[in-house]
């Protein structure tokens, strides 16, 4: 198979996938009203790859079948390679706006990363290391929409998993067969997962003890695998009739996020990862290349969804002329330098990209890490300039009933903006309020806060890992200028002594 469209995407979702929302399990989730539109939104991305102006920018040829495969899925073989997928992210980021973070090519570009840490799954034996790569060729010829689970659900968390009050709270090994194994259990948060194909489990970086081995296995399985439940949060778009006036943002591109429970998933040992291996399981976030793809693809949607924010804010102050006041322009300001600090990490961990093996190469992880700490901060303050931004202008929006309704000229009229009709400024208004106050956007702020993961930890790791020895260097050199001088002082005063 080649690349899909939008069409076959969306046929592939009808299947006998157990999704659970409110209380009741969804039949179809191609038709289900809080899910339709999102899938949708996802279906176009799938039909940009067929556009004939788009498809040599998003699509490149299987070195394996000769098949046209999403950029996204590529190994970058030049450090050329790797701009080249940045501007295949920023295309699908902005036919969202920015708005998903669990889009295909985040987790096209994860599958690239897992196969070009293939020889670290190698160390478990050569077999896990031969699983992985079939995995990523498997999911790239057919195009398939993948997401993963990495956490384990908030029950005790004091003790291990293997120290939970029930064995299979935590997502485990019940029983090992000829054929593969049974897995039992719960893994938090999976987004966008009755959206998706594939589901990966892999451990989320948190420490496993002896004891724990059982829980310590990585794997695929297919999303209507027999015993898999996807249990989801509760919907904030709950239909498809928002209107793309009032809500240009929630009405299409709300990311649904589920619990997911394996009540005897069984899976075969060909889609096995690792199985059993407190190391790996305990390192696989640091050590593999899996983190420095994903957070390429991150990072340049960060500059859409910052870029979006810096334009939507310059269009408030423009509609009622705020832009003259020097305190207004100052926020302006900030969250353009805010945008472009996140473009400039992107940008050097491109030009720093790194040759791996004389093989493929990869953006410099520590530009990437630094955009992963960085940007929740950024988002957040981001928010709240654009809150200041707008006052109470932002609270007092008519909808499109109300210009179509009866009153419908009175509100054009006390509505206006300084050089526009009512309709064009409350327009503005309500894509800010969608952007950084409705409940999808309160769930959106809360996702960017923990999309790289838990931010204290990112930060503890980074601090212990970063290559700051020409600054230690500098430092030490600092010093040692003041010890000779202490030296010099001391002698001067033996001296006198």
């Amino acid at each position: 198979m080649a690349i899909r469209t939008g069409k076959q995407y969306i046929d592939g979702l009808r299947d006998s996938r157990q999704v659970f929302v409110n209380g009741v399990r969804v039949e179809d989730v191609t038709t289900y009203p809080a899910f339709r539109r999102p899938i949708e939104a996802i279906a176009r991305l799938y039909d940009l790859k067929h556009d004939p102006s788009l498809q040599r920018q998003l699509t490149y040829l299987s070195p394996t079948t000769g098949n046209l495969c999403d950029i996204c899925y590529l190994l970058p073989q030049r450090k050329e390679d790797i701009v080249k997928k940045r501007e295949a992210y920023k295309i699908f980021a902005k036919e969202n706006y920015g708005a998903m973070g669990r889009s295909p090519e985040f987790m096209n570009a994860f599958a690239a990363g897992l196969s070009a840490s293939k020889k670290w799954f190698g160390r478990a034996g050569k077999t896990y290391e031969t699983n992985v790569q079939k995995y990523y060729e498997y999911v790239r010829e057919n195009d398939l929409f993948l997401t993963h689970a990495l956490g384990t659900p908030q029950t005790d968390r004091s003790k291990p998993s293997h120290q939970q009050k029930e064995e299979f709270l935590h997502l485990g090994i019940k029983e090992e067969t000829s054929e593969g194994v049974i897995i039992r259990g719960a893994k938090q948060l999976s987004t966008n997962a009755p959206f998706t194909d594939e589901l990966l489990i892999f451990p989320n970086g948190r420490q496993f003890t002896n004891g724990d081995e059982k829980y310590c296995v990585a794997f695929a399985v297919p999303v209507s695998s027999p015993g898999l439940k996807l249990l989801c949060r509760e919907t904030l778009v709950p239909n498809d009739k928002r209107n793309l006036f009032d809500h240009p943002l929630s009405s299409r591109f709300e990311e649904i996020d589920a619990m997911v429970v394996c009540e005897d998933v069984f899976v075969p040992w060909n889609r096995v990862f690792f199985y059993k291996n407190l190391e790996l399981a305990n390192t696989s976030r640091e050590a593999t290349e899996i983190t420095s793809h994903c957070q390429h693809q991150s990072a340049v949607r960060a500059v859409v969804k910052a870029g979006l924010a810096v334009a939507i804010a310059k269009k408030i102050t423009d509609s009622v002329k705020t832009d003259i006041y020097p305190q207004v322009g100052e926020k302006i300001g900030n969250i353009i330098a805010m945008m472009k600090a996140t473009e400039s990490l992107l940008f050097a961990a491109e030009q720093t990209a790194i040759k791996v093996e004389d093989s493929h190469w990869k953006p410099n992880q520590e530009y990437l890490s630094s955009y992963s700490i960085l940007f929740p901060k950024f988002d957040t303050q981001i928010a709240d300039l654009i809150r200041s931004i707008g006052a109470a202008g932002l609270m007092l929006t008519p909808t499109i009933d109300d210009f179509l309704g009866e009153a419908g000229e009175i509100f054009d009229h006390y509505f206006a903006g300084a050089a526009m009709d009512g309709i064009s400024r409350v327009q503005i208004a309500k894509l800010a309020w969608d952007f950084i106050g409705d409940s999808n956007a309160q769930r959106v702020q809360h996702y960017e806060r923990f999309h790289s993961g838990e931010p204290m930890f990112l930060a503890a790791g980074f601090g212990k890992t970063a290559n700051v020895s020409e600054w230690l260097e500098m430092t030490e050199q600092l010093l040692e200028e003041g010890r000779s001088e202490f030296k010099k002082f001391t002698e001067e005063a033996s001296e006198v002594h």
